[in-house]
């Protein structure tokens, strides 16, 4: 074997040992439900005035709920495990973004800072889109650094209404991000590998 063919090898031993440690079972139809959710928490809190936090909370606990049972699905036509290595280690990647955002939710609103929740929820799911960026499709590193780059602009900015911030961002960036899995075909999500080192 010369040397070539060595690096050859080695490559695509790495490449499947890379393999073995992404998060595949991402589904696009999840992302375009979560960015639906908030739509329709935009049209209640526009048309209807529906309470600021209620509001909020309610389309998390949507969005999760969708998202769960989308993965589902996805895992059980995939005919993979749901609860992998892999699923593990991009909940225990995600879990503190999510809990620093209740967190902060519950003492911004007992301040009376309701107004900048938005900002501080796009940047924090930047924070943790980009923490599972690693296991994850690269479209999920493209989805932290919106976030993040919107949520800065937001905190950085007069308040603006909620309605609008919360409906472009996670509404319709999300709607786009799930259109985007779709459209990628599942050999390609697969096989396409960028590790911390690559970055």
């Amino acid at each position: 074997m010369n040397g070539r063919e060595a690096e050859q090898t080695l490559e695509t031993i790495r490449t499947l040992m890379e393999r073995g440690t992404r998060y595949t079972n991402l589904s696009g139809h999840a992302g375009m439900a979560a960015g639906c959710c908030a739509l329709v928490g935009c049209a209640l809190r526009g048309w209807l005035g529906a309470p600021f936090v209620a509001t909020w909370i309610g389309v998390l606990v949507a969005a999760c709920a969708a998202c769960v049972w989308f993965t589902v699905r996805m895992a059980t036509a995939n005919d993979e495990p749901l609860w992998t290595r892999q699923a593990r280690t991009v909940t225990l990647a995600l879990l503190p973004s999510l809990v620093s955002a209740l967190v902060l939710t519950a003492v911004l609103d007992r301040l009376g800072q309701d107004r900048i929740l938005p900002g501080v929820w796009m940047l924090l799911w930047g924070v943790g889109a980009l923490a599972i960026s690693f296991f994850t499709p690269r479209v999920m590193s493209a989805l932290g650094v919106t976030f993040m780059a919107a949520g800065t602009v937001a905190l950085l900015t007069p308040p603006a209404s909620d309605v609008l911030t919360m409906g472009v961002t996670f509404g319709l960036i999300h709607v786009i991000y799930g259109f985007a899995l779709i459209v990628t075909p599942r050999s390609e999500i697969v096989g396409r590998l960028v590790l911390p080192h690559d970055v």
